[in-house]
């Protein structure tokens, strides 16, 4: 029995669109460069699925490689996500209009936020001047930085959840009633968040309307299977994408890519690990949005097929005590306190 090509979302009016079960990631650290090529190839090689965000700084990129690999447009599901200091509900068309405009197209398949907080940003004229690129500095993007050279965070502006901890409240709903509108405009075919915790999607989930939330964008991997976000997700039909489905480095060095159990097991089903995490996260009902500039992990990372039932549980009890719920693996440098549900 072979996996899903595609899993369902919620869109506007009850209505779904198909999410292409495997995505591609073009988070950029530092060095762009590869990303034009790197996406025309993985096009060429099937994938129909693209995972952007402005503040990656690839947009330019990511539209040449669309038009140069003659895929038609209407065949690519384009997520890109909106960074916070352009959070508040009168900026996030903004970010979305300088995201089509960059990537050369008319419409995104998905718009999510990026954060669960919200940045004061230097200015309305700033944001419309911002651009994001490996040399750009805060102020050029436009966010607005305290003594210590720290984000300001609207704390008012933010979720709840992370309001109360800093000793206020919050509220994230009129900013999600902002992106509903651009749904409704034609300019978004569904919305979503990332990085958004148990607490902070039940702050949002009363204010779903016509517009539902249609996914929820955090780290998952056999170290962090994050469960109880997911059975969230699924009680209320909020699809997981799952970023960094190979996980990071810890500090003592260890990767998951190295972990003794998890070759093993590729090895066992004559997989490469990276193919065999994909395969993992699709068979749990996840979308991973797995990132390579090498055309032969390209290649192979979209080539899932169904692990046994046995080796499955195997990976799902890598998880270690504590990590359960959101971790951001390489996440901002800001003051926020990101690991409370």
């Amino acid at each position: 029995m072979s996996l899903p090509k595609a899993f369902p979302i919620r869109c506007h009016g009850g209505k779904t669109i198909d999410m292409p079960s495997i995505g591609y990631g073009t988070w950029a650290s530092g060095d762009t460069s590869w990303a034009k090529d790197a996406t025309v190839t993985a096009l060429k090689e099937g994938y129909r699925h693209l995972d952007c965000a402005w503040f990656y700084g690839v947009d330019q990129a990511i539209g040449e490689a669309i038009r140069e690999s003659r895929v038609p447009r209407e065949q690519i599901f384009v997520t890109s996500k909106f960074w916070p200091n352009f959070g508040h509900p009168e900026n996030v068309e903004l970010c979305l209009d300088k995201i089509l405009k960059g990537m050369g197209l008319d419409y995104l398949d998905q718009y999510l936020a990026h954060w669960p907080c919200v940045m004061q940003p230097v200015s309305r004229d700033a944001l419309e001047k911002a651009f994001t690129s490996e040399e750009a500095s805060p102020e050029q993007r436009g966010i607005l930085l305290d003594q210590a050279g720290k984000p300001v965070i609207d704390w008012k502006a933010s979720t709840n959840n992370l309001a109360q901890q800093k000793g206020t409240e919050g509220s994230f709903v009129p900013t999600w009633k902002a992106m509903q509108e651009l749904v409704r405009k034609g300019k978004a075919r569904s919305i979503g968040v990332s990085n958004f915790s148990v607490s902070e999607l039940q702050e949002l989930l009363p204010h779903e309307a016509d517009v539902p939330i249609s996914c929820n964008q955090i780290e998952v991997h056999p170290w962090l299977p994050n469960t109880e976000l997911l059975d969230l997700h699924k009680k209320h039909g909020i699809l997981t994408t799952c970023y960094s489905p190979f996980a990071g480095q810890k500090a003592d060095g260890a990767t998951l890519l190295k972990d003794e159990k998890v070759n093993e097991l590729a090895k066992k089903n004559k997989m490469d690990v990276g193919q065999m995490l994909q395969s993992w996260a699709v068979q749990r009902g996840t979308v991973p949005l797995g990132k390579s500039a090498t055309p032969s992990r390209i290649k192979s990372n979209l080539e899932i097929r169904k692990l046994s039932d046995e080796d499955v549980k195997v990976l799902d009890g890598m998880g270690l005590p504590g990590d359960e719920g959101r971790t951001v693996n390489n996440g901002p440098d800001w003051d926020v306190p990101f690991f409370k549900n």
